[in-house]
């Protein structure tokens, strides 16, 4: 797997360099210290992962992304975590904050040799994303969600196993979810159709939890199950 890595911090350009020259079956390609000369690379060679600093001059690590189709596996580096939520908006391969300690920089690399070959960064399917609670970033996968409800200017997720509540409003996480197995059933809740077990007239179950659904919402529900 060929790889790059484009900061405009020597330091953490070398560093992150050195941490992966410790993992196999990964080749580093170059090092880049802006978004441009980034580009002209990933334009001339096939590079399989980036590891992409965020905040840069003329090019950001964000605005790269937006501007490139066909990208490799990308892995955000970035000192600043609350870019964590915004980061995975764009289906990136996963999200690393510095200083990148090496067995997590493991875990990034594996996920990445994983998926494999080219990202489709612009229309894959949104897997997980991260959630701000208690001034930390939680990552989340979307495939544990049961179901999402509003609570005034917050918002909680229901899994199996926790219950987490950002500060957050349900229009706006809706916006954010682009996975086809969620949909908005009230104004008060996103479900997640994969988990739901019974449809009534006026509800439906995930659990033993009875969830409403609004007579609004429910043509579109209706239309994305499969019946029989």
């Amino acid at each position: 797997m060929k790889y790059i890595i484009v900061d405009d911090d020597e330091m953490a350009r070398e560093s992150l360099a050195s941490m992966c020259e410790k993992i196999s079956d990964i080749e580093l390609v170059g090092t880049f210290e802006n978004g441009l000369s980034a580009l002209e690379c990933l334009k001339n060679n096939s590079i399989d992962l980036v590891f992409l600093d965020i905040q840069m001059p003329d090019l950001t690590g964000i605005d790269l992304v937006k501007s490139f189709e066909n990208l490799p596996q990308i892995v955000f580096t970035t000192g600043h975590s609350e870019y964590a939520l915004e980061a995975f908006e764009h289906q990136v391969t996963d999200f690393l904050v510095k200083p990148v300690e090496f067995p997590r920089l493991i875990k990034a690399v594996e996920r990445a040799k994983k998926l494999g070959g080219r990202s489709t960064v612009s229309g894959s399917m949104m897997e997980e994303i991260y959630v701000k609670v208690d001034g930390r970033f939680v990552r989340l996968a979307l495939e544990d969600i049961l179901y999402i409800e509003s609570l005034g200017d917050y918002v909680t997720f229901r899994t199996d196993k926790e219950k987490l509540i950002v500060h957050s409003t349900l229009k706006n996480i809706d916006e954010k979810i682009k996975n086809p197995d969620f949909l908005k059933v009230h104004r008060s809740y996103i479900v997640n159709l994969s988990k739901v077990v019974d449809i009534e007239d006026t509800n439906l179950v995930i659990k033993d939890k009875i969830i409403p659904i609004s007579r609004a919402h429910k043509p579109v529900l209706m239309s994305r199950i499969k019946t029989i």
